[in-house]
């Protein structure tokens, strides 16, 4: 992830949490183009953190699903993945 982002970015990112470092290198793997069109319309930590609360949300709410893994949650609850464009 390093050297996908600047270090400002980077420390912006490790200080939102953990989830949010997770969704930024799933991001950056996935969606390359995507990432750098988010941070070309400077909206790229508005869309993360609202993935972030989206995410944690949703993860937080179903403890009585821990038998799935986080992303079969997601899925099932129709959170995308992805990075917006």
């Amino acid at each position: 992830m390093r050297k996908n982002y600047t270090t400002r970015e980077l420390l912006q990112i490790e200080a939102m949490g953990v989830l949010s470092v997770t969704i930024a290198n799933r991001w950056i793997m996935g969606w390359p183009e995507r990432v750098a069109a988010l941070f070309a319309a400077g909206t790229y930590f508005d869309c993360l953190a609202s993935q972030v609360e989206q995410e944690r949300n949703v993860l937080a709410d179903e403890a009585n699903m821990r038998h799935l893994a986080p992303h079969e949650i997601l899925q099932i609850y129709e959170i995308r993945e992805a990075s917006p464009w």
